[in-house]
């Protein structure tokens, strides 16, 4: 599932690989864009669409 992310025009929610987030500050999204990384709020959740280049790399790789 994508996690919401803030970035220059409000937020995206992007997808990253792994289990988890180790609290690093930034992480690269599975689009291969350098996200910063914060805690979202629900409202985050609600409003920040979902990044297509994650979403449709994501649906590729299902069998």
């Amino acid at each position: 599932m994508p996690i919401p992310a803030p970035d220059g025009s409000g937020g995206t929610r992007h997808a990253f690989r792994g289990h988890r987030w180790l609290g690093t500050p930034t992480e690269t999204a599975i689009c291969e864009r350098g996200t910063p990384m914060a805690r979202p709020s629900e409202m985050d959740w609600i409003c920040f669409p979902t990044c297509r280049t994650c979403d449709e790399t994501l649906k590729g790789e299902q069998p």
